[in-house]
């Protein structure tokens, strides 16, 4: 009957982390409506016309914060809550797209194997559940199907039955996906290879900036012919601006002068025979020692960093001292000589310690966010610059920037950049709480997708051009030196000709780098080609210039060393294909998807 009971009491639990266990394979139907007609006004998004409500969505927003908030023991910021919104946007469109599979396909689950899953073979969330495990913390498979068995609990079980339903119907898909992974002897063989073959080459290397520049003639026209054939390298994406104003949040002198006014006073309480391990609970700002009365164990010079600027101070001072206050970038500092010893030849003491930290007010703190709503408000009627010297705060720029992860001066935050890019010009985001302080900001320009002018890149395409034509002419000495070696002559006498210095490798794989010449898979390729010792390669365009090699040595195929590992190694291919390929199918679902994002309506 306990066991019964604990059932009963962890069942709420054991449903939570069931909803929250699909991060790509289990499906939850979230009221999102199927039939691609409109189901509610407000909608956040569409998945190939079908709709994900506003509702839903912030159902699943609000459920993954609180388990957020759980994780990190307090509020989250909005750099945070960008984050998970967007996870949980990102989840939403995958499980409505691969619902749509399933059901497109046809795929479904019987009674019978659910209950053959739930009864032998339960999903690990239950398994790893403290519920059904030993006092050694192990899965009691008695103990689970006691807990099944139990007539009382029946109903408890439906949600994880329609979990399991969902989840199998996932795994055949997965399954039918990865049904066609095939893994050949062929392949096989050359993984084993990339494993276990080494070789060791000489080479001539003909370097492209061995050719004077000044000695290739580049025309306007073969700029302009290059410049009309190329102009998609030119390409310039959309670029946007926004204008920005930080409230800061950072202490005033008010604020400080205010941090070392209490610090004094608990300074001389502490000098007038007050407990200082009290005054630490009570008053320290140190959270890794205030409840211990701001107790630091024995230390010795140079250990406690944040000390340094006044240490000496520390270790002058007498048992039972209390010295201070003491200023660093962070705060006031007080602290009581506990005790005093020497070990190993070096002075070590023990301290109790009060931290109070440079914060800003509340009243600081509420000026700033007053100042940055007003502006907010004020600013679609007023002009920006005469709002931010309204309230004594000066405007930034970003300048133009593309759609990516950074904000210029700001920072990777991608509510900034959503909002900057799905809204007009003199548009003006929410305020956003930023690291010591309110930011307040409107997108100040747009510059549409273009080519750029041939005058402004006229210098890049210039130099691809001198590149080009260097690499030529570094293939035309390295065809050139193979072209003696086919007429009998060496390649040290071929390469002679050219002063070309012959360099030789370091012994490498065909998966490895190579020394002086980088992870370079045209060498490699053409390295490993080469099948008889003395053996010398065609001309290899490499990623730096061209090749000549000469093989020194290479490791025989070990025929029975190859028959041990065969079996392993295609298990481990077979593997990691298996896991790739619903990866990849996904994507290229996605791909091919409409997918509508209007969360930028609905959160700023």
């Amino acid at each position: 009957m306990a066991v019964m009971n604990k059932m009963r009491e962890m069942t709420k639990g054991i449903l939570y982390l069931l909803v929250l266990a699909f991060v790509g394979t289990i499906i939850f139907d979230w009221g999102m409506s199927y039939s691609g007609k409109k189901a509610q006004a407000n909608v956040v998004g569409e998945v190939d016309g079908i709709e994900i409500s506003l509702r839903e969505f912030d159902t699943n927003l609000s459920n993954q914060m609180q388990q957020y908030r759980g994780q990190a023991g307090g509020d989250l910021q909005d750099s945070q809550i960008d984050f998970i919104r967007n996870q949980v946007w990102n989840s939403m469109v995958q499980q409505t797209l691969i619902q749509r599979t399933l059901e497109d396909k046809g795929i479904s689950v019987a009674n019978a194997e659910i209950v053959y899953r739930l009864f032998n073979d339960p999903p690990e969330v239950l398994r790893s559940n403290p519920s059904f495990q030993n006092e050694q913390k192990q899965f009691d498979m008695a103990m689970y199907q006691a807990a099944l068995n139990d007539p009382s609990t029946a109903e408890q079980w439906r949600p994880i039955e329609e979990y399991l339903r969902q989840s199998l119907r996932v795994e055949k898909l997965q399954q039918q996906l990865q049904a066609s992974v095939r893994v050949t002897s062929d392949e096989i063989k050359r993984e084993y290879l990339n494993r276990n073959q080494n070789a060791k080459v000489e080479y001539v290397f003909v370097n492209p900036r061995s050719f004077d520049a000044e000695s290739i003639d580049i025309t306007d026209e073969m700029v302009e012919s290059y410049y009309k054939t190329h102009q998609e390298d030119y390409l310039q994406p959309e670029q946007r601006a926004i204008e920005y104003i930080v409230f800061s949040t950072e202490p005033t002198a008010a604020d400080s002068a205010a941090t070392r006014d209490e610090a004094k006073r608990v300074f001389d309480r502490a000098k007038a025979g007050d407990d200082f391990g009290d005054l630490a609970e009570t008053y320290s700002e140190d959270l890794a020692t205030s409840s211990n009365g701001g107790l630091i164990d024995f230390f010795a010079k140079g250990v406690q960093a944040q000390f340094s600027n006044f240490e000496n101070d520390l270790f002058f001072a007498d048992k039972n001292d209390v010295v201070g206050p003491f200023e660093s970038n962070t705060g006031v500092h007080l602290f009581k000589i506990e005790d005093k010893r020497k070990q190993d030849n070096e002075n070590q003491i023990k301290v109790r310690h009060i931290s109070f930290k440079f914060e800003p007010s509340r009243k600081t703190a509420n000026q700033a966010r007053e100042d940055a709503d007003y502006v907010a408000e004020q600013s679609p009627a007023q002009d920006f610059q005469e709002l931010a010297t309204e309230v004594g705060d000066s405007v930034r720029t970003t300048g133009l920037f593309v759609k990516g992860i950074f904000v210029p001066g700001i920072g990777r935050n991608q509510r900034i950049m959503d909002f900057t890019f799905a809204n007009k010009i003199n548009s003006v985001g929410a305020v956003l709480e930023i690291d010591r302080g309110f930011l307040v900001y409107r997108v100040s320009d747009v510059k549409q997708e273009s080519t750029k002018p041939l005058d402004e890149v006229r210098g890049l395409v210039r130099n691809k051009i001198l590149a080009d034509r260097r690499m030529e002419k570094a293939g035309e000495v390295a065809n050139n030196v193979y072209q003696k070696i086919q007429e009998g002559a060496s390649l040290q006498d071929a390469s002679a000709i050219d002063t070309l210095e012959i360099k030789e490798t370091a012994e490498f794989a065909r998966s490895g780098s190579v020394a002086g010449v980088g992870r370079d898979t045209n060498f490699i390729g053409a390295a490993f080609a080469l099948k008889q010792v003395g053996d010398i390669s065609k001309p290899v365009e490499g990623t730096r210039g061209y090749y000549l090699l000469r093989l020194v040595e290479k490791d025989e195929f070990d025929a029975s060393d190859f028959e041990s590992k065969k079996a392993q190694i295609s298990a481990q291919l077979k593997q990691l294909r298996e896991s790739q390929v619903f990866g990849h199918w996904y994507a290229e679902l996605k791909e091919n998807a409409e997918i509508k994002d209007y969360r930028a309506r609905f959160y700023n």
